[in-house]
């Protein structure tokens, strides 16, 4: 009994040191039809994937890019956003240099842009909140996992449980065909299978004093959390709605929804949008009586509604902020690490 329990021991802790020597490389792809299958019907991947098993180095053909399922599940969809493609060249990435946990931070951060704070997703407001943590091994830098975003100390942003494990997710590795965004961008960068170099931009600071857009930004991101919102709830709201794909939620003419001209607000997509027409208003009975008594007492004790204010200043912005927040009725603290 005792040696196959050494025995047993043995191979597990031979089976580790194996995986110890190939940490940071690609894994021979273990990826399953019904994996695929599975992610295609949650409409997270298209219908052009394919993949070899056991290949032990993705060889993407012509048009085609390497995905990984550890990917798709924390928000990468193609065709690609923007901001994806700008965390690429900024920091000099290919995807597979990302390590699978910040997929995930980098949809929420766009979820908190776009839906809390109505301003595309922007690389200096991500430089400002997030660090690079460099992944290495015998101090050379891995390929795959080779970066970890962590959140800079001190400031405040919405709160991340801690990171799960996720090992082996370099063997689900698959290929999809790339989707390119006219006029746009021509999607995923070609594969290149090789570590990063490090960049000024990994450990660079902004200063948001000098972009007062994004330092508006990043107060409204500390009261956000000082109402409660955290990383779990952008996450849910995130997979309720768009992934890290391209979507024009947000103008591309302007930094947020309030500079938008009205012009333009008016303007824009008249040519494809149809609007149902407004129902025509049937003219209504004059009451008398009584009825027209209960109907003025039923309007007597309809409440007030009241409209939030225009985000035209600092003071108004904290105004439509106590009206949507739970501590509405609270003055709202100096908070530390707030701009």
């Amino acid at each position: 009994m005792a040696a196959k329990v050494q025995e047993t021991e043995n191979k597990k802790a031979s089976k580790a040191r194996n995986r110890e020597g190939e940490r940071g490389q690609w894994w021979p792809c273990e990826t399953t039809d019904t994996e695929l299958r599975e992610l295609q019907n949650e409409g997270m991947i298209s219908a052009h994937w394919s993949f070899i098993r056991d290949t032990v180095v993705p060889k993407p053909g012509a048009g085609e890019v390497v995905m990984t399922k550890a990917w798709v599940e924390r928000g990468l969809s193609l065709p690609c956003s923007e901001f994806f493609l700008s965390i690429l060249t900024t920091y000099g990435l290919q995807p597979h240099n990302i390590c699978p946990n910040s997929y995930l931070l980098l949809s929420n951060f766009a979820t908190l842009c776009e839906g809390h704070l109505g301003i595309r997703p922007d690389v200096k407001l991500w430089q400002f909140f997030f660090r690079v943590k460099k992944e290495t091994k015998d101090k050379a830098m891995l390929n795959c996992g080779s970066m970890t975003f962590m959140l800079r100390p001190g400031r405040m942003y919405p709160p991340h449980d801690s990171h799960e494990s996720v090992r082996y997710w370099n063997a689900g590795w698959f290929y999809e065909k790339n989707v390119p965004v006219p006029e746009i961008h021509d999607g995923l960068p070609k594969f290149n299978n090789e570590p990063p170099e490090e960049l000024a931009s990994w450990s660079f600071i902004p200063s948001l004093s000098l972009t007062p857009i994004l330092e508006k930004a990043a107060r409204r991101i500390s009261w956000l959390v000082h109402d409660g919102l955290t990383g779990a709830l952008l996450t849910a709201r995130y997979f309720g709605g768009g992934k890290l794909s391209h979507h024009t939620s947000c103008p591309r003419e302007a930094a947020t929804a309030e500079e938008v001209p009205e012009e333009t607000k008016k303007g824009r997509g008249a040519g494809t949008r149809k609007v149902a027409p407004r129902p025509t208003k049937r003219p209504r009975a004059k009451a008398s009586g009584s009825e027209a008594g209960a109907s003025g007492e039923a309007s007597a004790k309809k409440p007030k509604v009241i409209k939030p204010p225009p985000l035209d200043s600092r003071k108004a912005e904290r105004e439509r902020l106590k009206m949507l927040s739970t501590a509405g009725k609270r003055s709202r603290p100096n908070i530390p690490g707030a701009p």
